[in-house]
């Protein structure tokens, strides 16, 4: 059986090492050596993703709306545009005077190419004055 040269990226340490490994490549180009760039792109750009998806989820689902808003660089009207709810609905949520339902997570995470869990954690509305 053949010995693999690159596996899934497990922690930090591989990660950097990988990172290392692409760099030493990239800078000392050679066509033989294409498909082993690819696949350290490809490892790295996986272990980014799915760190960034730890991340986004143990966020406060307002925080990260307010968050991807923001990156995005959209207005929240525009954000109710496109996932066809009323922009007073976006400003409550961004507010914590409205819940975010699993209809609004599904299209916030269809929107933002993100999994729909990360906008369902509980979190505590604000009472009317």
């Amino acid at each position: 059986m053949r010995k693999l040269s690159h596996t899934i990226i497990k922690n930090n340490s591989q990660y950097n090492d990988y990172c290392d490994q692409l760099e030493r490549l990239t800078e000392s180009y050679s066509p033989h050596h294409e498909d082993e760039i690819e696949l350290l792109s490809f490892l790295i750009q996986k272990y980014n993703h799915e760190q960034t998806e730890k991340y986004l989820l143990d966020m406060n689902p307002v925080e990260l709306l307010i968050d991807l808003i923001s990156e995005n660089n959209i207005s929240q009207k525009e954000l109710a545009l496109r996932i066809g709810v009323s922009p007073q609905l976006v400003n409550d949520i961004t507010k914590y005077r409205r819940e975010i339902t699993k209809q609004i997570a599904l299209k916030l995470g269809e929107e933002f190419k993100l999994n729909f869990y990360a906008f369902l954690k509980p979190y505590k509305l604000k009472k009317a004055s």
